[in-house]
């Protein structure tokens, strides 16, 4: 061995001894306040002299630095068994003082056989041969024990991948369970506001007014008087004014290519007055979707004389739509009539997004009297279902859309109803 391979040899050991300080900071760093550890100590060796005239110095550690890395890793292992700690980053720990210990052990060896070349380099009568055999033993065990830990570190990092994405995993579901609880407390609270469409549909009113809503409600308003006036004329053409029997009926007929109009027909007997029946029923449509409004999103010109809402209507897993509508009544002789304009746009439908598809609805209903304290109720609900220039695989999707409203319709009003019914049952009670 020439000065040169010594040189070498100095230089690899230099990277060793910075890279195991790197380690001995990192690992007493991240143990800090869990358990107490030994200082390492290092003691230099003697200064061997070389027949060139060079000084080595050498770096041996004691039995107590051994001890120390034994207590480490020991330490290290017991981490690994306690619940609750990061697995993955007490293997990487315990991985890295194995690593720190063999290559002290390795630092040793190498310091053994510096030791015997300068011993050897004093007596340059001794065999050279198997010091030179000695080295390449060295250097294999060395080349394999490096390739051993090439292995290791790559079976943990796989490990510690592993179990990460494992508790990716847990995070996503949980996600899952918090989106289900929250749509189960909106279903609850929904159930209190309308209790009459717990049956199968949930509704989620969520208030929403913006600008462009209030203009709106401001068309919508002015045609309330016109659909007054054609009361008569719509009951006539449908035969509802000539019904006095409990009688329901729904017609949905295409009118364009884009276009189809949805009737609801119906007819009951309430053992109420009138006049209650009305008042409630338009107290009802007020209050039944003012939760959680303020009185800022209704213009208060509208306020005063009628009922306006703007809001977003979310129908669990069926559809969801923006309703903007405006309703006023009208006092007659031994009748009452409640008129609703509306304008609706569907944004989803089975969780899909759909643009260009617009409800057009008009609703009256007539109150009258039979007999004292007996109410006839008549009630026809007209929406227009408006849809962009179609495809033909589109217009089955469409009539599907259709049944889904014409269903809503029927489901709100009666749930109404029963509101109503239930509220002036208590009252006369």
């Amino acid at each position: 061995m020439n000065v040169k391979e010594l040189e070498a040899i100095e230089a690899a050991l230099a990277f060793f001894d910075t890279v195991d300080d790197m380690v001995a900071e990192y690992s007493l760093g991240d143990y800090k306040g869990e358990s107490t550890y030994h200082e390492s100590v290092e003691d230099d060796a003697n200064v061997v002299p070389v027949q060139s005239g060079l000084e080595l110095r050498s770096k041996r550690k004691g039995p107590h630095q051994v001890s120390a890395d034994t207590q480490d890793i020991a330490h290290a292992k017991a981490m690994l068994v306690v619940p609750g700690r990061n697995r993955s980053r007490d293997l990487q720990k315990l991985e890295i003082l194995q690593l720190r210990k063999e290559a002290a052990d390795l630092q040793q060896q190498i310091e053994d056989l510096r030791y015997t070349k300068g011993v050897v380099m004093e007596n340059p009568l001794g065999p050279l041969a198997s010091i030179t055999i000695s080295f390449h033993q060295s250097h294999d065990a060395r080349l394999g024990g490096l390739r051993v830990l090439a292995k290791r570190q790559k079976r943990l990092r796989n490990e510690a991948e592993s179990e990460n994405q494992y508790l990716r995993d847990i995070v996503q579901s949980q996600m899952k369970n918090i989106k289900m609880l929250k749509r189960l407390f909106q279903n609850q609270i929904s159930t209190e506001t309308l209790p009459g469409l717990y049956r199968s549909l949930h509704p989620n009113f969520v208030p929403k007014g913006p600008i462009s809503g209030y203009e709106v409600l401001e068309q919508l308003s002015c045609r309330l008087s016109d659909l007054f006036f054609d009361t008569d004329r719509v009951f006539q053409s449908n035969g509802l004014s000539v019904i006095s029997s409990p009688f329901a009926k729904v017609n949905t007929q295409p009118v364009s290519y884009s276009s189809t109009q949805i009737e609801l027909l119906k007819c009951d007997v309430l053992p109420f007055d009138y006049r209650a029946v009305a008042k409630t029923f338009v107290r009802k449509m007020a209050s039944d979707y003012e939760s959680e409004e303020e009185d800022k999103c209704v213009p208060p010109d509208l306020k005063k004389k009628m009922v306006a809402r703007v809001f977003t209507l979310d129908i669990e897993e069926l559809m969801k739509m923006q309703v903007r509508f405006t309703g006023v009544k009208y006092e007659e002789d031994k009748r009452e009539v409640i008129v609703l304009s509306g304008q609706n746009e569907l944004l989803e439908v089975f969780g899909v997004a759909v643009d260009g598809i617009k409800l057009q609805e008009r609703t009256w209903c007539v109150l009258s009297e039979i007999s004292p304290g007996v109410c006839l109720l008549q009630l026809c609900i007209n929406v227009m279902v408006e849809a962009k220039p179609l495809l033909n695989d589109r217009r089955e999707f469409v009539n599907r859309v259709c049944e889904l409203v014409a269903n809503f319709e029927q489901e709100m009003f009666a749930s109404v109803q029963k509101d109503v019914e239930h509220e002036l049952l208590h009252a006369g009670c």
